[in-house]
């Protein structure tokens, strides 16, 4: 009889470097086979020996442009630039010449992908004001970002969610989070036991998908995280806001010291608000830490339906705090 899966195992399942045949869909079977350049691009190539397919890994297809210029070029768009200017700075930062027409195609075949694209246009952004950003320490430096139109539009469902939001861009308690007699929510988590909560697996999660085209922007894994979170914040249709600082005072706290964190990404869709967590590993205990981050929220906001979830570019769980 076969041990039962951890929920650490559960996540390392996902990790299969090797991709999928787009024919078949299998991965147990698929090699490496050579490479091909594009556009001065040098693009892997795959062979699958189940139904003898030989394909690219390309993140995005049907294009000679390099994804990272594509996404690149959206991303820019997506904050509230306009077609000419997004065209020019393309052209200077990567030495290529975009057409505007083409530059409208990309708009309309990945509108899927990175779904702010469709509200964008709906509305006239300041590039200036688009995401408002405070600078904050906790034991290290850190980039607390709010989307102003997402969040202003959420909001209206959720005011004590962006009345909270808004407070700690204006006074972000730093004496309490640069204190070294705090606890941190990412050390905490690894030493207490919390009652476990219902994690399920989401199939064919569009954060997943968002994750591994995010990556291409990431020269190097130390950069992973950053923009992972810069690209759902400007890209994705529902995330307000990135490294929100959270906290309990000591009277709140149970644990006899303040309680402080941040948490990765904040979304709000189907009525409740997400509480996310980008791990690339499955280092520290991310439910424990979700846990905690959900208990520091809901005493901020009063907010009651929440729902956590920790992801990567493979897989997405997700589970209701009690």
């Amino acid at each position: 009889m076969s041990k039962k899966k951890t929920l650490t195992t559960m996540f390392e399942d996902f990790h299969e470097e090797r991709p999928s045949c787009p024919k078949c869909s299998s991965s147990e079977y698929v090699i490496k086979s050579g490479s091909r350049t594009v556009r001065e691009e040098t693009v892997p190539l795959y062979f699958c020996k189940s139904c003898q397919k030989r394909f690219s890994d390309r993140k995005l297809s049907h294009t000679s442009y390099s994804p990272k210029l594509i996404l690149s070029a959206l991303t820019y768009y997506n904050m509230g630039h306009t077609l000419d200017m997004t065209v020019r700075t393309m052209r200077r930062r990567y030495k290529t010449k975009i057409p505007i027409t083409t530059l409208r195609n990309w708009i309309k075949r990945y509108g899927e992908e990175l779904p702010f694209t469709k509200l964008r246009k709906k509305y006239t952004l300041d590039p200036n004001q688009t995401i408002k950003t405070r600078r904050l320490f906790h034991l290290q430096p850190y980039l607390f970002r709010v989307h102003t139109l997402k969040l202003n539009i959420k909001g209206k469902q959720f005011p004590e969610l962006k009345q909270y939001i808004n407070n700690m861009l204006s006074n972000p308690m730093d004496h309490l989070f640069q204190s070294k007699k705090v606890l941190r929510v990412s050390e905490l988590a690894n030493t207490i036991a919390l009652p476990k909560p219902n994690i399920r697996s989401v199939k064919d999660s569009p954060a997943c998908r968002m994750t591994d085209l995010a990556l291409e922007l990431a020269k190097t894994n130390s950069e992973r995280h950053q923009k992972v979170e810069e690209f759902f914040l400007v890209n994705d249709s529902a995330i307000v806001a990135v490294e929100v600082p959270v906290y309990l005072t000591e009277k709140e706290s149970e644990y006899h010291k303040p309680l402080t964190g941040h948490i990765d990404l904040i979304q709000v869709r189907s009525n409740r608000v997400h509480i996310m967590d980008y791990k690339p590993d499955t280092s520290g205990n991310v439910v424990n830490q979700l846990l905690l981050y959900a208990k520091c929220l809901k005493k901020r906001t009063r907010l009651t339906n929440i729902i956590c979830g920790y992801f990567d570019k493979n897989a997405y769980f997700q589970f209701k705090p009690p």
